[in-house]
């Protein structure tokens, strides 16, 4: 999400604040285990990241420049590139169905590509905002900067709301979303940590520290935060960078999923 909208007080919240929250109810924290730093684009205002059959898949954000792009994972080389209509700010991204499906900030639309072939795009609306995206079985999972998860149909209908908790704290600013093995990781706006939900029920299962990654990422800017993450089930390894980043990380999770 982009900076514009918060006061500044908001946009200073780190891990510290995160930690001090979920310290009441004692979670696990886990650190990511770096297996190897790439370049990434450091023109790309990341929202969402997507690994499919070999590639990583990017949603990139902002007015005037939002795009859809398909990355070489090894070298971060942009592959191809859809450029989105000036008036859409480009959100999360996930598959579906043979299909990658965007989500864009306040325009309450939705972009459709076909994997192979982009030019044959359809849009569709939606109610709300649009952060992060990511599909699970028969559904997606979507948030809008809140503590809830949203469930949504193969038609994006909502089938169930799910409040993120940590006992009886709610963990909101929930961003962009993965799927894995059942569980979803998602990232906190602007702090350098990600939680791991169990979308059962909302529990949070364990806080990622993830500030190592940020002070090895390069950023420019304190606005230039934490944001996409992406799973190659295969390898049992994630795809982690951040708004701006000129670098992307692969790292593992020592957690059980």
């Amino acid at each position: 999400m982009s900076s514009f909208r918060f006061a500044f007080v908001f946009r200073v919240l780190t891990i510290v604040s995160v930690c001090l929250t979920f310290a009441q109810a004692a979670p696990k924290v886990i650190r990511p285990e770096i297996l190897a730093v790439l370049p990434h684009d450091s023109t790309s205002f990341t929202q969402g990241l997507l690994w499919l059959d070999g590639r990583l898949y990017e949603s990139s954000g902002l007015y005037g420049s939002s795009s859809l792009r398909e990355l070489n994972p090894t070298t971060g080389a942009v592959l191809r590139i859809h450029t989105v209509p000036h008036q859409y700010f480009a959100e999360g991204l996930a598959q579906f169905h043979g299909e990658l499906i965007q989500l864009t900030w306040k325009e309450e639309t939705a972009f459709r590509y076909p994997i192979k072939n982009w030019d044959h795009l359809a849009k569709f609306s939606y109610r709300g905002e649009g952060w992060g995206l990511t599909s699970m079985g028969p559904y997606l999972w979507m948030s809008n900067g809140s503590d809830t998860l949203y469930r949504r149909n193969g038609a994006f209908r909502i089938t169930e709301k799910v409040a993120v908790k940590l006992g009886a704290n709610p963990v909101d600013r929930l961003n962009e979303l993965e799927a894995v093995s059942g569980k979803i990781v998602a990232n906190i706006w602007y702090s350098d940590s990600l939680v791991i939900v169990d979308p059962r029920d909302g529990r949070v299962l364990a806080l990622v520290d993830a500030s190592a990654l940020v002070a090895k990422s390069g950023r420019r800017s304190r606005d230039d935060v934490l944001n996409g993450v992406a799973y190659d089930a295969r390898k049992k390894s994630f795809f982690i960078t951040g708004k701006n980043w000129p670098k992307m990380f692969k790292a593992r999770l020592p957690f059980a999923f």
